[in-house]
C-alpha cells in the first residue's frame, strides 16, 4: 500500500478510536422529507428566501415560475438531455479557456451531474462518478492508488468535470454544488471516500477549500492533455467540517475553506430528502447497483 494512502487511513482510524461518540454523520432516513415546493429535478431552490420582499406585480411577472425571477438560485440534477448538454457546453468552454482538451463523455449510468443556476443562467456544474465494475476515470492513471483504498474497505467515488463561470460564480455556488454531490454519494449511495484528478497548480485550492490531500504523484493525463495529481478526501472529514462550520456567518472570516458556505442543517435535511426522492425515482426506472469492490 502506498505510504500516502496508508497515512490517511491511519489518521482516520486513530481519530475514530479517540472519539467519544463516533464521527458525526449526515442526517438519516428519519429526517424530514424534501423541502416543500420543490418540483422536477430541482434539488435546492432558495427563491422562497427572496420572495419576502417581492411585490404582487413581480410575482405575477414570473408567470408561475418563481425560479425565473431575478435572484433565484437553483441546484438541479442534470437528468435530461437539455441540462446535460448545457453542463457539457460549460465544461468545454472552461477546458478550452485553460488549454485543455475536453474528454469525450459517453453515457454512464454511474455518473451523476449537478448544475447550478443563478437568475436563470448556468453558472456551475460538477459530476460525481460512483465506483462500479467499470471502475473510475482516475483508474487510467492511478489504479494502484485507488485499489489501495478499495482493498482497505473504502467505497470510492470521484468528482469530475467541474466547471464554473468565473464571471458569475461565487463561493456559495461552489459550496452548494460540492455539498449536494457529497450528500448524494455519501448519505444516499453509501460511499465514504472521494478522489479527484486536478492540475498541480490547483492542489493548494482543493486542500484549503475542501480538505483534499495528494495520494498520487504528478502524471500526464492524456484525456485532457495536461498534468494531473490525484487527491483524496474521506467523507468523514467533510462531515466533521460541515458540522463545525456550515451556516455559521462568523466562520466565514475564520476559515479559508468552502465549508462555511455549505448548507445549514435545516436546509441540508430538505436537500437530502429530495436527493433520496430522486434516487428512488431513478431506482424505479432501472435496476439499482451496489457500491463495487
Amino acid at each position: 500500500m502506498r505510504e500516502s494512502v496508508r497515512r490517511i487511513l491511519d489518521r482516520l482510524r486513530a481519530r475514530r478510536r479517540g472519539a467519544d461518540s463516533g464521527p458525526p454523520t449526515v442526517p438519516g432516513p428519519s429526517e424530514p422529507p424534501a423541502v416543500e415546493g420543490m418540483t422536477g429535478l430541482t434539488v435546492f431552490d432558495d427563491i422562497a428566501l427572496r420572495l419576502r420582499n417581492l411585490t404582487t406585480e413581480q410575482l405575477d411577472a414570473s408567470k408561475g415560475d418563481p425560479g425565473a425571477l431575478p435572484g433565484a438560485f437553483k441546484i438541479r440534477l442534470a437528468k435530461s438531455r437539455t441540462f446535460r448538454k448545457g453542463a457539457g457546453t460549460l465544461v468545454e468552454r472552461r477546458y478550452a479557456h485553460r488549454g485543455y482538451q475536453t474528454p469525450q463523455q459517453n453515457e454512464d449510468p454511474n455518473l451523476f451531474t449537478f448544475v447550478a443556476y443563478d437568475e436563470g443562467a448556468l453558472v456551475g456544474t460538477v459530476s460525481i462518478r460512483l465506483d462500479s465494475p467499470a471502475g473510475l476515470s482516475a483508474d487510467a492513471l492511478y489504479k494502484e492508488e485507488i485499489d489501495d483504498l478499495r482493498k482497505a474497505g473504502c467505497k470510492v467515488c470521484e468528482f469530475t468535470r467541474l466547471a464554473v463561470d468565473v464571471k458569475a460564480v461565487s463561493k456559495p455556488v461552489l459550496a452548494g454544488l460540492f455539498h449536494t454531490a457529497y450528500l448524494y454519494a455519501s448519505a444516499v449511495r453509501g460511499y465514504n471516500f472521494a478522489v479527484i484528478e486536478v492540475n498541480p497548480r490547483h492542489v493548494a485550492f482543493y486542500a484549503k477549500a475542501l480538505g483534499f490531500e495528494p495520494i498520487g504523484p504528478e502524471r500526464t493525463n492524456t484525456r485532457v492533455n495536461a498534468p494531473a495529481v490525484l487527491l483524496c478526501v474521506p467523507f468523514e472529514h467533510i462531515a466533521v467540517a460541515l458540522k463545525k462550520y456550515a451556516g455559521d456567518p462568523e466562520a466565514v472570516a475564520k476559515s479559508r475553506s468552502l465549508f462555511p458556505y455549505g448548507f445549514p442543517p435545516e436546509e441540508e435535511s430538505g436537500i437530502l430528502g429530495r436527493l433520496r426522492e430522486l434516487d428512488t425515482s431513478r431506482a424505479d426506472a432501472a435496476p439499482r447497483k451496489s457500491p463495487a469492490r
